[in-house]
């Protein structure tokens, strides 16, 4: 990989259209990798190599796991998994990736989320073993656990178990990693699902679909806490962080009535493209409206850490054994689903990173 590039340059213009008072901090930024394929999440491994997961929003004709190697993306982990076309074997093949991700206490995986919403077989969750780049294992999703019109969005592991967002109906997804069997849980719950007629506003514009309405997307952030006994989640036009015992969601005993009263509400939260979890307990949040990342302590309280014009929509973020906070600049907010049918992405797309504060 390529030494990242500062960008602080241009402080003062994009300063100006943001806040004149805030420190100059704010604003520096590393370019890890610019490239020309969207890229929505991003896993850093021990070993410093960069993994991104490509959602084929706009470019449909892209691959959809990558490594940044030699100062571009590259496909990963190569074969024939990046190369689907319909009537291709969907259990074999990449087919809309959402999410990319690396546990920071069990880094021998790349666990990656195939929302591949359309494609009867297509949703999955695929583990890749990291020492040998291959294949370890595939957790097919049927349609009790993945329904029509379902979008497997983002992932966690913990204690032996996969925890997923589905954004398409509203649900979490809880997959046992040694047996397979996948329950869908909170599918009839209020907390799963978009607060009603909520849109991010983006330089004075709403996000809204091409016929000029407010996009409905449910659950989608997902963390767990360092100590692994509480799940979080969120809807990410705005609502509330949701709260419920990991101990909960495994107890299969718990009827939906019941698991529902447990999820617990942890306060408002701003529209954000992605939340991620420090050791400490506190939350980073993709702050999509300032194109900024904010800092949330476990009392709600919220500090800015960066914003900058190329926090483009921030979405997915990763912490990566330097200490750095690794981000996607996604431009979702662009793709013609959430622009009025108009397509404003532009090149290049960039992963991002900067220095938590010590």
């Amino acid at each position: 990989m390529q030494k990242s590039n500062r960008v602080a340059a241009f402080v003062v213009f994009v300063l100006s259209g943001l806040n004149p008072a805030l420190p100059q901090t704010l604003e520096q930024l590393d370019t890890v990798v610019a490239a020309n394929r969207q890229m929505n999440g991003v896993a850093v491994a021990p070993d410093g190599r960069v993994f991104v997961g490509m959602p084929r929003w706009v470019q449909l004709d892209s691959f959809s796991v990558g490594i940044v190697k030699d100062g571009s993306v590259q496909p990963y982990p190569g074969g024939s998994w990046n190369m689907w076309k319909a009537g291709r074997p969907p259990a074999e093949h990449f087919i809309a990736v959402n999410a990319v991700r690396i546990e920071p206490d069990d880094p021998r995986s790349l666990w990656v989320v195939d929302a591949a919403a359309g494609v009867k077989g297509g949703p999955k969750l695929v583990q890749i073993d990291l020492a040998t780049n291959k294949i370890a294992r595939v957790y097919s999703m049927d349609t009790n656990v993945a329904p029509e019109m379902s979008y497997l969005n983002d992932v966690r592991i913990a204690r032996g178990h996969a925890f997923l967002t589905e954004s398409g109906l509203g649900a979490l997804i809880v997959v046992d990693l040694k047996t397979g069997q996948a329950r869908r849980l909170l599918a009839n719950s209020t907390k799963t699902k978009a607060v009603p007629g909520r849109t991010p506003v983006i330089d004075g514009r709403k996000v809204v679909r091409p016929d000029g309405s407010i996009p409905v997307v449910n659950a989608d952030g997902i963390e767990i806490s360092p100590d692994h006994a509480w799940l979080y989640f969120c809807n990410p036009y705005g609502g509330f962080l949701w709260q419920v015992s990991v101990d909960d969601l495994l107890n299969e005993k718990l009827d939906e009535s019941a698991l529902d009263k447990r999820v617990k509400n942890d306060g408002p939260l701003i529209p954000v493209g992605g939340i991620l979890m420090l050791p400490s307990g506190n939350l980073l949040l993709s702050d999509v409206e300032k194109h900024a990342i904010e800092l949330r302590t476990q009392d709600g309280k919220l500090t800015m850490l960066r914003q900058s014009k190329l926090l483009d929509w921030p979405d997915a973020m990763s912490l990566g054994a330097d200490g750095k906070v690794y981000v996607a600049a996604a431009q979702a907010n662009r793709r013609p689903q959430n622009n009025g049918g108009k397509d404003d992405t532009h090149l290049p797309f960039r992963i991002l990173s900067f220095s938590l504060p010590r």
